[in-house]
């Protein structure tokens, strides 16, 4: 339901302008950090307004006439990501942000669209709460971490790590994430395959095929490896999921590290993964965290459909 007294419309330059003079840059790249960009220059919050709307789908809240917040979506060929949404300090508390989620899903609505994403910080819990009383669900938000806990144990099962390079790499990951996304984040898997992937795929580390008696089971990804916590990604054959193999994957992953640690970060490839597994991960000393920042989807229910 949107506000009483507001009015949405394509931004113009001058009540673009106002409502940036009146947010902070920390409110304007709350959703894409790149965004607010120049923003705290001579001239910058003008300069945004001239060429921001050249750019994107740029819409402006009307209150009672007033400019009072700001929306900026970004369209691909299925989905809307929403990189901007800000309501002036002293328009707050009154629905101003629902109203612009709606705006945004109808307009994405209006364009066939059948996804609606965004992403920001997970300790931003006054968003997190607007998000998911729209309807938007976090996707794979966790990862598991531990400072200590036992050996993670191999199993007596060998694990051979092919390295790969180049374009191997996203080709790979890709195809195994897919895996994973038809057995433990179905919801959102056309999504993934068409927009989301890129920002999940890590650009930088080392990566590997994982093959058990010659055959893959998956691929995993090992970085910051002279951090005092590496990371490791993986991304597994479901029949793997909380068996002696899945552990033994991680093992041999770890194993490459010059200096071992106890201490490690991991993620898995879905969130299903996560809760088949969570049990043994906890009794080898892990818990789960919230990522730093996480993605909030929703899925439009389209006319069609």
């Amino acid at each position: 339901m949107r506000t009483l007294g507001t009015m949405i419309v394509p931004a113009r330059v001058n009540e673009l302008s106002r409502v940036l003079h009146d947010i902070s840059i920390d409110d304007m790249s709350q959703l894409d950090p790149t965004i607010a960009v120049g923003m705290d220059r001579p001239l910058g919050r003008e300069l945004l307004a001239a060429r921001l709307p050249l750019a994107e789908s740029v819409f402006v809240c009307l209150y009672n006439l007033e400019p009072a917040g700001l929306i900026v979506l970004h369209r691909s060929g299925v989905a809307a990501q929403l990189r901007a949404l800000a309501v002036s300090p002293d328009m707050r508390r009154k629905g101003l942000a629902r109203t612009l989620l709606v705006e945004a899903e109808d307009r994405a609505l209006g364009r066939k669209l059948e996804w609606l994403w965004m992403r920001f910080s997970s300790g931003n819990h006054a968003a997190t709460v607007c998000a998911r009383s729209f309807g938007f669900r976090r996707y794979n938000p966790q990862c598991l971490c531990r400072a200590h806990g036992p050996v993670i144990p191999a199993n007596g099962i060998h694990i051979t790590l092919e390295p790969l390079h180049g374009a191997h790499v996203e080709r790979i990951i890709s195809y195994w994430l897919g895996v994973e996304a038809t057995d433990g984040d179905a919801w959102v898997q056309p999504l993934i395959e068409h927009e989301l992937a890129p920002l999940v795929i890590p650009q930088e580390g080392q990566t590997w095929r994982l093959l058990s008696d010659g055959n893959e089971i998956g691929c995993a990804h090992l970085h910051g490896g002279t951090r005092e916590r590496p990371g490791v990604s993986l991304w597994l054959d479901p029949s793997t999921w909380n068996t002696p193999a899945e552990f033994a994957c991680l093992r041999a992953v770890l194993n490459t590290l010059i200096e071992r640690t106890p201490s490690v970060e991991v993620r898995l490839g879905s969130a299903g993964h996560l809760r088949v597994s969570l049990e043994a991960y906890k009794a080898l000393g892990f818990q789960v965290m919230l990522d730093e920042r996480v993605l909030f989807v929703k899925h439009l229910e389209t006319l069609e459909g």
